[in-house]
């Protein structure tokens, strides 16, 4: 596989070829740049089947530069050094990158997730929902959700609730399609939690604005707006009747 890194740290550039020079051996590093002038002309120049792209480099934003040339048939791997919120966004847009310092697991699974890639959403609808979340733009409430097949963009309030199946989580929607992701559930936790999600047991993050009631006998479960029940553990009860009063406040 033949791959190009753009960035603007000699340092990082030099780590990554070593690195994969070890633990990818099958990568074939074809040339360096330092910024988004150099990177596209090693792009036009190279086409190379993989990109290892600076998010943030001295002549402007790596994601710009995939922006302004959507003819890149490679796949991108952004390396980022940016905080908690800007590495959800990543995830949410089902774009793969690297944290800075590079962890060669991390760096082994990026180059195996490409290999295997057999994604049927293009990279700048990928792109614009990775820009909505940066920018924390309501409208852009979307998420990426990749299964066996294909790329699924999927509109946050459409998810009835997320159910953990070992290391996979199910997203069920509203209109009963069912999609199987290779995350686990925690690794979408953090984020749904800020879109009206709550944990109600360790196996479902359900959606509040889709229950349609709360059945507090027997345990307690959830009966959600398509008919499906859902358990209500014990240590999630009172966390959960403080949500949906908190809720019953703000929407009467």
């Amino acid at each position: 596989m033949n791959a190009v890194i753009i960035d603007n740290e000699p340092k990082i550039r030099e780590a990554l070829v070593k690195l994969l020079e070890i633990y990818c051996p099958s990568v074939n590093v074809l040339g360096e740049a330092d910024g988004c002038v150099s990177g596209k002309l090693l792009i036009d120049q190279l086409s190379p089947e993989l990109i290892f792209l600076d998010v943030e480099m001295d002549d402007g934003s790596g994601i710009d530069l995939i922006k302004s040339n959507p003819q890149v048939a490679g796949h991108v791997v952004f390396i980022t050094a940016h905080d908690k919120y800007a590495i959800d966004a990543f995830k949410c847009s089902a774009l793969d990158f690297l944290l800075k310092p590079i962890d060669p697991e991390d760096l082994i699974k990026s180059v195996d997730k490409v290999r295997n890639n057999k994604s049927t959403l293009d990279l700048k609808t990928r792109i614009e929902v990775l820009e909505g979340h940066l920018s924390k733009r309501i409208e852009q409430n979307k998420i990426v959700l990749s299964d066996s097949e294909c790329m699924h963009l999927v509109d946050v309030n459409e998810i009835l609730w997320c159910a953990a199946e070992g290391s996979y989580t199910r997203f069920v929607l509203m209109d009963n399609e069912e999609i199987l992701v290779s995350k686990n559930l925690k690794s979408y936790e953090e984020y749904m939690n800020r879109s009206s999600f709550i944990r109600i047991h360790h196996s479902y993050l359900v959606n509040v604005n889709h229950i349609k009631r709360f059945e507090r006998n027997e345990g307690g479960y959830l009966i959600m707006a398509n008919g499906a029940t859902l358990p209500v553990s014990v240590r999630k009860k009172d966390n959960l009747m403080q949500v949906l009063k908190k809720w019953n406040q703000q929407h009467l």
